[in-house]
């Protein structure tokens, strides 16, 4: 069943402009996080061009205009969550690479490196609203690839994994190019991202309304170890502090 997504007015929305005027830069961006929203909840094929153009408060030739038609608008969405989850990834990315080549192969210095990373992610993803919306639609993604799907493996999937390949390579040997560290980081990644997925249902199960620090504090606490383990890597203290995006 279809469901239903209110979408609110940007409070910077013009509603005095008139038919056939597309607008500019605030118009194309409203309706892309409209546009998202809609995808995520009801999917590509499950909303038409003139609900995007109603959600966004615009003229449905406005989705022309801008995006040459509602596939386009498709990938520039697409484009838009590639860039948005920049800013939390790729100093992930780097922190982890930087903590595997410093750790030197020491167990210990590993394990604190994979916490911290485990640590950072859970809060980035968790703790950040539009991931409320851009996690749906990434699995919708992952489970029926849209012509968009490419560039989010390339820009967001692939470089992510890879740097959780290598360090899976680090703690136990297997080359990073290997289809078991492949999988071996796919596991790892989804552990984490599970929760962001699945978070009615862990909302429902805990009687929580919302995602705070407190409670993804405690999640990496009960994450972590396991994911160690599964390295063959040794506990670590638990922080106490959850990184804010």
């Amino acid at each position: 069943m279809a469901q239903d997504v209110e979408i609110r007015p940007e409070p910077d929305a013009d509603p005095g402009r008139g038919p056939g005027r597309p607008g500019g830069d605030e118009s194309r961006a409203r309706i892309i996080e409209a546009a998202g929203r809609l995808f995520a909840a009801r999917s590509f094929n499950g909303v038409s061009v003139r609900e995007l153009a109603r959600a966004a408060k615009v003229n449905a030739a406005a989705i022309s205009y801008h995006f040459g038609g509602k596939e386009g608008l498709y990938e520039s969405v697409l484009a838009q969550l590639v860039a948005d989850t920049g800013p939390i990834m790729e100093p992930l990315i780097d922190a982890l690479d930087r903590g595997v080549a410093e750790a030197k192969g020491d167990r210990a210095r590993l394990a604190r490196v994979a916490a911290d990373f485990i640590e950072r992610l859970l809060s980035g993803v968790l703790l950040r609203k539009s991931y409320a919306w851009q996690m749906p639609l990434m699995l919708r993604e992952f489970q029926d690839p849209s012509s968009g799907f490419a560039m989010v493996v390339r820009e967001r999937i692939d470089p992510v994994h890879d740097a959780i390949a290598r360090l899976i390579a680090a703690a136990t040997g297997v080359g990073a190019g290997s289809p078991e560290a492949k999988l071996l980081a796919a596991n790892f990644m989804g552990q984490c991202m599970m929760f962001g997925a699945t978070r009615a249902l862990i909302f429902a199960r805990l009687d929580w309304k919302e995602y705070t620090p407190d409670h993804v504090a405690l999640i990496a606490r009960t994450l972590t170890p396991r994911m160690l383990a599964a390295l063959g890597l040794p506990a670590c203290a638990d922080s106490t502090g959850v990184q804010r995006p």
